[in-house]
């Protein structure tokens, strides 16, 4: 997952020249029909950190139409990163890469939750993990109404995780609200936790809450953990970034709170998942890459052929495979072994993104 800029330096590059209409990746007629499209995996395929891999810019100039058969390919990203708006992460990414992209383009790892939007839209929802009040913000984008985040809950009573001291900053972002009065209807993990030990002990009272209401507990303090619902944005274990060895994820943290939970109640959490390697996100992102290429085009293609480019084979590759994606592995990330992983196997591994893009150009133009 690719660590964001700060909000900063994103209202800055808001009013640069990345999003101005005349410099956005666009098609043109002339350019031959194509009838397939890529599936981008960001960290550890197109950057590592804050960083672009060397080979990218070069990738994605072919795809741009700078190759010998002068055609457009439509492409996508799709990370399981997030905690911004998909709009700050084209920008950012745009950035990176030097190269423009269109917030059309990007899907993070919480981009399908709006499909809950309907059951939630006027509910109170606690959102987990992003920086400061981030994903409150991407939430309420989103048309969630009611977003509250673990230190609004410290905010409200500073007992029920001491050993964080709220900041000025943090109390700004504050909204005071009485959670003993107020139940709390579902959780939502859209990002890495900050502060695990909050986040773990806070997702937990509620968990076990009678109703919703923080502070109460149901069933005699013995809750069958199936009283608030509970969505993650993606089961990734691990992530790589600068660091030669992999970071824990989202799907670690989910790990601590399934143990914690079934050892303080004896009953497995239940959860719904979004994210790579999940069916429904793969859904979301073939209709979203249908959307994009029919907007740039106007071509509408029938069962156009996807490949996935990824570097993580329990999300990435397994997810493609399971969708009858073609699936290709690149070494630039998590996977660096010789060979195919053999629990994953993709269709083709590779070097890096742009070995993955010649030999797509290779399979479907000859070139």
């Amino acid at each position: 997952m690719l660590r964001s800029l700060n909000r900063i330096q994103f209202n800055k590059l808001l009013f640069t020249k990345v999003f101005n209409h005349s410099n956005l990746f666009r098609w043109h007629s002339t350019s031959p029909i194509c009838n397939y499209g890529l599936c981008l995996d960001v960290d550890g395929v197109l950057v590592r950190g804050s960083k672009a891999i060397p080979e990218t810019r070069t990738a994605l100039k072919l795809l741009n139409g700078e190759n010998k058969a002068k055609k457009k390919i439509p492409f996508i990203l799709l990370t399981n990163g997030g905690g911004i708006t998909e709009k700050e992460k084209a920008i950012e990414l745009s950035k990176i890469l030097d190269f423009n992209l269109s917030e059309d383009q990007v899907i993070l790892s919480h981009s399908p939750m709006r499909s809950l939007v309907p059951t939630y839209q006027n509910s109170q929802i606690l959102v987990l993990g992003g920086a400061g009040d981030n994903c409150r913000k991407v939430a309420e984008s989103y048309g969630f109404n009611r977003v509250v985040i673990p230190n609004d809950i410290v905010a409200w009573d500073q007992s029920i995780w001491p050993f964080t001291k709220l900041s000025q900053e943090d109390l700004k972002l504050i909204k005071k609200i009485d959670f003993s009065k107020e139940p709390i209807k579902a959780i939502m993990m859209f990002h890495d936790s900050r502060d695990w030990g909050r986040d773990l002990q806070i997702t937990l009272d509620v968990l076990r809450s009678k109703d919703g209401y923080v502070g109460k507990l149901e069933n005699n303090d013995v809750a069958n953990l199936t009283n608030i619902p509970l969505y993650f944005s993606n089961p990734d274990i691990i992530w790589s970034n600068d660091f030669p060895i992999s970071r824990y994820a989202q799907g670690s943290f989910r790990i601590c709170l399934d143990f914690l939970a079934e050892v303080i109640t004896g009953h497995k959490l239940k959860y719904k998942l979004f994210g790579k390697p999940e069916p429904v996100t793969y859904l979301y992102a073939a209709e979203k890459l249908r959307k994009f290429a029919m907007k740039f085009t106007d071509e509408n293609v029938p069962n156009r052929r996807i490949y996935a480019v990824g570097d993580n084979p329990a999300s990435d590759i397994a997810g493609a495979n399971r969708a009858g994606w073609t699936s290709i592995l690149v070494r630039t990330g998590v996977f660096s072994g010789k060979v195919n992983d053999p629990i994953n196997p993709a269709n083709h591994v590779v070097d890096n993104i742009l070995h993955a893009v010649e030999w797509i150009f290779s399979k479907e133009e000859g070139i």
